[in-house]
């Protein structure tokens, strides 16, 4: 009967699903469309900015949300520093929100958005790491930016270190996707230059960073 009741909510939540399956993969397909998010957006007025805001923040716990295509579109229809502003900002707050709740509650609660698995793997290459470490994990295309957060809050880091490393990883990402959204095709070599030299610096600081680190000191 325990086993039973249990099960009732799970069939009541799969036929919701299946009742709104055509919704949900139209919105789904809006979430990858920038022409259909940057139209919606433009209707939206001066709200637009807020609605934003609210799904920068909410893509940090769903994963079907695409944050890469939401800040190339924020870009787009805001300007550079409009854009990069707000999606820079929401960013922050979501990455600080996911580290909070993962630190208050722990590895069930931070399991109910990323996988075992993710979470597992990453929290052996976070082990010992500080700020340098998780600002290039919030940047790399290659590395799971919103499971980091909650990696963080699973591990050792501190809320103000990782709260500089939101800051500064954020702040990178957000500054190519804005400019990629404003300027599309355009952008300058300089411009690139700049973006260039920023990741070869943090990389080299990191590496300078984890050197110094396992190195004895010298009397």
């Amino acid at each position: 009967m325990k086993k039973f009741l249990l099960l009732i909510p799970v069939v009541v939540i799969a036929a919701t699903l299946w009742e709104l399956r055509g919704p949900l993969v139209k919105t789904m397909a809006w979430f990858g469309n920038r022409e259909a998010v940057t139209t919606s957006m433009e209707h939206a007025g001066v709200w637009g900015p807020g609605v934003l805001f609210i799904l920068f923040v909410l893509q940090v716990f769903l994963a079907f949300i695409p944050g890469q295509a939401l800040m190339v579109a924020c870009g787009y229809l805001y300007g550079f520093w409009g854009g990069f502003l707000i999606s820079w900002l929401s960013l922050v707050a979501g990455g600080e929100a996911a580290y909070v709740l993962a630190r208050r509650y722990g590895r069930p609660f931070a399991e109910r958005w990323i996988s075992p698995g993710v979470l597992e793997r990453w929290n052996q290459a976070a082990a010992g790491q500080g700020i340098v470490f998780f600002a290039i994990s919030l940047v790399m295309p290659l590395v799971p930016n919103d499971a980091m957060c909650y990696v963080a809050g699973l591990g050792n880091i501190s809320r103000p270190r990782f709260f500089a490393a939101n800051i500064l990883g954020r702040g990178m990402a957000c500054l190519i996707t804005s400019a990629v959204g404003a300027f599309g095709g355009n952008i300058s070599w300089q411009v690139w230059a700049i973006l260039v030299a920023i990741f070869v610096i943090v990389g080299i600081a990191w590496q300078i960073a984890r050197h110094c680190k396992s190195s004895p000191l010298i009397a």
